[in-house]
């Protein structure tokens, strides 16, 4: 009876893959006579199907080519664009047949590893390797390399003419097109993403940096190039054979290799400030990190990370790491002293903070949160006085003590307010913020001097 069963279930699968197949060889029948009705309807029914492994690559190709033509014909270009680069997936490169001797079934895979542990897991085959060729995508690779040089000039002109998220929908449609013609697509994936950051855009440029961080993308590449001796124009070649050989055939000289630069270091870098700018965590913190630890600028950046999505424990456990590892470092104290600023641990915040000038005598922020804290009790003592403004004996003795007290507080700021001007005299905010703080000390000759200097750096 379980025999009798299962047969039944492989028949009634077996029914359902040849079912698919059909229906993709009609959607694609229909694309090709130019009923995009008929195709679409037939797509339609196959709604999250197509992942199967059962799909053969050819099906495959078939459904991304008529779901590209629809898009297209629709005006939808940029799914047009990821159609026909998937598309590409299966008609070029290698796939691996497994048939399954249980079910009858042939499975494709699109890796050695992938085929190898799908085998291990069942009784199947020997793997097969199939050589994919080009075929559907040639119907379509005109189309796709004109779409591509217009997108790139238009993503080129919005860029220069700071129209970001324009620039960055552009770049990033030219990449799954560019991906299609079977090209590089990172570079302008990249491009996209530094679009839409600097529209602060930060979600689809974290998104973008995200997908190239997860593959593997650098930037780093070279290329062969030589000067041909009738135009005198730099030639590109595929590869170092190909230039060596038109040099011996005498058609170019000097050829040389170009090397561009990795750009992982500001891939990292540039994802984590877009997660800063979200005040979100991802996981991929740690992985950027961990692959840069010693990097003090990518190791801020994680601490900003932690420190904006509030996750407070893993930043706080962050900055005692980097201090260990860095303790000359006048950031991490500074913003351990901010930590316990926020948390109202005064005394604790005021350790950090004279640690932080003690590493670094020119760090001004660390100066004015000094004073910061030192008259932190001024809006108790304001409230104060002002619910003793009568003439009672005991309202004036109230009123003149917290009036003295508040004097007090800002002549023992004061020092640290001149220390963090004298760093920065350019500093509006610090001119005005000393200006104040000598009126509330009734230094009235100092006030009048430095309001003359906050005036002069008004803009």
């Amino acid at each position: 009876m379980k025999k009798l069963i299962l047969s039944f279930a492989v028949i009634c699968f077996s029914a359902l893959v040849f079912g698919q197949e059909k229906e993709i060889d009609a959607a694609y029948a229909a694309i090709e006579a130019n009923d995009i009705a008929t195709a679409k309807a037939g797509l339609a029914q196959l709604s999250g199907q197509i992942d199967s492994n059962l799909v053969s690559p050819e099906s495959k190709a078939k459904y991304y080519y008529t779901a590209g033509k629809i898009a297209l014909s629709e005006g939808r270009s940029i799914d047009a664009a990821k159609m026909f680069s998937s598309l590409r997936k299966f008609e070029d490169g290698t796939a691996f047949a497994l048939k399954n001797k249980d079910s009858k079934e042939t499975e494709y895979y699109y890796t050695k590893s992938e085929a190898d542990a799908a085998a291990a897991k069942g009784n199947y085959n020997k793997p097969k390797e199939l050589t994919l060729s080009p075929s559907l995508i040639l119907n379509v690779e005109p189309l796709i390399r004109s779409k591509a040089e217009t997108m790139l000039n238009q993503a080129n002109a919005a860029s220069q003419s700071n129209r970001n998220e324009e620039a960055g929908d552009k770049f990033l449609e030219a990449s799954y097109l560019v991906e299609a013609l079977g090209g590089d697509s990172g570079l302008f994936k990249y491009n996209a993403a530094l679009s839409y950051h600097k529209g602060n855009n930060f979600q689809k440029a974290f998104d973008i940096y995200k997908e190239l961080i997860n593959e593997g993308y650098t930037g780093a590449n070279s290329k062969w190039v030589g000067t041909d001796k009738k135009t005198g124009e730099q030639v590109p070649f595929g590869t170092k054979e190909e230039a060596e050989l038109q040099q011996k055939l005498g058609i170019v000289s000097n050829i040389k290799e170009i090397k561009s630069d990795s750009v992982e270091r500001e891939l990292s870098k540039y994802a984590l400030s877009a997660l800063g700018g979200l005040k979100k965590y991802d996981p991929i913190t740690e992985s950027i990190s961990n692959k840069f630890p010693n990097d003090q600028e990518i190791q801020n950046l994680v601490g900003n990370v932690y420190y904006f999505s509030g996750k407070e424990d893993m930043f706080i456990s962050k900055l005692e790491q980097e201090i260990k590892a860095n303790p000359n470092n006048a950031q991490n104290y500074f913003n351990l002293g901010v930590i316990n600023m926020d948390k109202g641990n005064d005394e604790k915040a005021k350790e950090y903070f004279e640690k932080a000038t003690q590493v670094d005598p020119n760090y001004k922020n660390a100066y004015t949160n000094l004073a910061l804290l030192i008259v932190r009790p001024e809006k108790e003592y304001i409230e104060i006085i002002n619910n003793n403004l009568g003439s009672s004996a005991k309202e004036k003795g109230l009123y003149k003590e917290y009036s003295e007290k508040r004097k007090a507080l800002y002549i023992k700021a004061i020092p640290y307010l001149e220390k963090a001007f004298e760093l920065d005299k350019n500093d509006y905010d610090a001119a005005r913020t000393l200006r104040q703080a000598y009126q509330a000390a009734e230094m009235f000759d100092k006030e009048d001097s430095m309001r003359a200097i906050e005036n002069s750096l008004k803009k």
